[in-house]
């Protein structure tokens, strides 16, 4: 039997939906990037947000996936997103535990047989992450911590970098604090444009 964490199920009312623009066309730059990954493998804050809807290619030592939000606006939808992104198993049970079972796995090694050194989730459109299902939403924001640790514990690093528009940040932002994660600001200069 594998391993589980504890999560407590929130009683908050459910966020109404928003409505998404793309708008914004900045890349995050590497050395910022860079620097918040080694920080959240030595067990630094494992959530970033940005402005920056695209990430820089780092090497093969770091494995990055993409979610957008508006596919993960509930559980369901968050399984089914990060099944197809991260290649789960046709098995997996789209339940909570099924779904930690499936995080703690993302290390397994390439057709080349490469394990990355740091996983990143990249979630875009970030504000309608499980924006509704409040209760889902604080369980996931919770379990970040539990993945960063196994990984960490295992010798890899993971992370979550959350982009969104400069007009949600503040949004984003206090969401992640509210559920009690520290979140670290990798917003750039550059970007510009709105998604609200």
């Amino acid at each position: 039997m594998t391993e589980s964490h504890p999560h407590e199920p929130s009683s908050h009312a459910s966020r109404s939906p928003e409505s998404d623009h793309a708008g914004l066309d900045a890349a995050l730059p590497a050395p910022d990037l860079q620097g918040f990954l080694d920080a959240a493998s030595s067990g630094g804050t494992a959530v970033a947000v940005t402005t920056a809807t695209e990430l820089p290619d780092l090497g093969p030592s770091v494995r990055v996936r993409t979610v957008s939000g508006t596919t993960a606006t509930t559980l369901a939808g968050l399984y089914s997103s990060f099944a197809r992104v991260w290649g789960f198993p046709d098995h997996f049970g789209r339940n909570k535990d099924a779904f930690d079972d499936c995080m703690r796995d993302l290390d397994t090694p390439d057709t080349q047989g490469r394990a990355p050194g740091i996983v990143v989730v990249h979630i875009t459109q970030a504000h309608r992450l499980l924006d509704d299902d409040r209760p889902g939403f604080d369980w996931f924001a919770d379990s970040v911590g539990f993945y960063r640790d196994h990984y960490r514990d295992a010798g890899h690093g993971f992370a979550v970098i959350l982009s969104t528009s400069a007009s949600r940040l503040a949004e984003v932002r206090s969401r992640w604090q509210r559920a009690g994660v520290a979140i670290t600001d990798l917003v750039t200069e550059t970007s510009t444009g709105d998604d609200d």
